[in-house]
């Protein structure tokens, strides 16, 4: 008879506390491949290192947490390196809210599109400390001991972070709102109506599309109401052959339009009951995980 062994504890801290390492991995690289990646290599890193007979870590959720931010950290710079050749805007890859950790595990703000990109401004360590901070109510010694640093550098470097996000970081409106903002918009674009579309658009409205040279898209951004909206209108006005979908991507209501067979994400984001950025996602290597 096989006798059964118990797997190790840090099998089954890594396991238990999957969810969570997987949102941490995919607020720092805003790729839910990449994501996996890294904590499958965490895994493996732990399964090396531990037997059921022996527990050499005094708190395994807080070792994994160092691991995985290490790691990201790491996988973030390569990331970077590569998307300075990405053909066009580079936007983070939309993910259905269900494959999302439970909102009780972290801020789910953090997740959305719009602030995911948005940290694409920051370093990777400032992103790790920001993530750590916002997504998880991490304190500056808790930051500082992952990033073997000092809780007056993290401070400082949270302060700049702040001072460089805050002000552009998307503000909280009901989803029902956005949801309705969304169809108005899509309704006067698909009737070619530029007037309509105009006012349903801040003054300091912005288009990004991530074709990712694997589609057509803009490879710049557009920006300002009547540039927008009269893109919009171009394209998107009586095209023939387009299904709409709603999707819950990213803990927000989001438009996936499906035509010349592939799928295509619109995202916005609200300010004063108009839209003031929209985030149309086209490379389909974005988009497998989000179809299957």
């Amino acid at each position: 008879m096989t006798s059964y062994a118990p797997p190790a504890p840090g099998v089954r801290a890594w396991a238990d506390e999957r969810p969570r390492l997987l949102g941490l991995a995919y607020q720092m690289l805003g790729g839910l491949a990449d994501a996996e990646d890294v904590l499958a290599e965490v895994g493996e890193q732990v399964a090396r290192m531990s037997r059921p007979d022996q527990d050499v870590v005094r708190s395994w959720p807080a070792f994994l947490t160092t691991l995985v931010t290490r790691r990201s950290i790491d996988a973030l710079r390569a990331a970077t390196r590569r998307r300075e050749d990405y053909i066009g805007p580079w936007l983070p890859e939309p993910v259905d809210t269900a494959r999302l950790p439970d909102a009780e595990v972290m801020d789910r703000e953090m997740l959305s599109l719009g602030m995911l990109h948005l940290m694409e401004q920051l370093s990777p360590e400032a992103r790790a400390a920001y993530v750590l901070k916002n997504g998880f109510g991490m304190s500056a010694p808790q930051i500082a001991e992952i990033l073997d640093s000092t809780p007056a550098a993290v401070r400082q470097v949270l302060s700049r972070a702040a001072r460089r996000l805050e002000p552009d970081r998307e503000p909280a409106h009901e989803p029902a709102a956005v949801r309705t903002l969304l169809a108005e918009l899509l309704d006067a674009v698909s009737a070619g109506d530029v007037d309509r579309t105009v006012s349903l658009l801040t003054d300091d409205v912005t288009w990004w599309s991530d074709g990712g040279g694997r589609v057509k898209a803009a490879i710049n951004p557009i920006f300002g109401p009547d540039r927008v909206a009269r893109f919009l209108v171009g394209v998107f006005a009586d095209r023939g052959g387009v299904a709409v979908e709603w999707r819950n991507v990213n803990g927000a209501s989001a438009l996936v339009l499906v035509y010349d067979g592939r799928s295509h994400v619109l995202h916005v984001e609200a300010a004063a009951g108009r839209v003031r950025a929209i985030r149309f996602v086209a490379n389909p290597d974005k988009l497998a995980r989000l179809d299957g």
